[in-house]
């Protein structure tokens, strides 16, 4: 994260929000994090799952129709903005990550992110 923002610092008493794509990660005995902008309180969540290879079909369907399908990630991947907040989701089989941000606007904005968390999958 330092690479990414030396202003962001690990959020020590972050849950990810009922309903949220993160909380869905853990319930489907993934991970979630988030970081702090020191600066300004915003915050970015990634999460990562290998939810059952139904549910990641499902997922990627759903994203088709309500999201942006993005060569960005290197696997298949999805990008959008709604409410000023751009989440990005990939699926380097058999995973999932997501990750959220206010700060991503654009794709290229989440990419550093999300190949790291790609990259340090089983």
């Amino acid at each position: 994260m330092y690479d990414f923002n030396p202003n962001f610092a690990p959020k020590p008493d972050y849950a990810p929000a009922a309903g949220s794509l993160a909380a869905e990660a853990v319930s489907r005995g993934g991970v979630a994090c988030a970081w702090v902008n020191l600066t300004s309180g915003e915050t970015i969540e990634i999460a990562a799952a290998q939810p059952a290879p139904e549910r990641v079909t499902a997922l990627a369907n759903e994203l088709v129709t309500s999201s942006n399908s993005v060569p960005t990630f290197g696997v298949e991947g999805y990008f959008s903005v709604t409410d000023g907040v751009g989440v990005a989701n990939a699926f380097p089989a058999p995973f999932w990550v997501t990750a959220s941000a206010a700060t991503f606007l654009e794709p290229g904005d989440a990419e550093p992110l999300m190949s790291v968390a790609i990259s340090n999958l089983g």
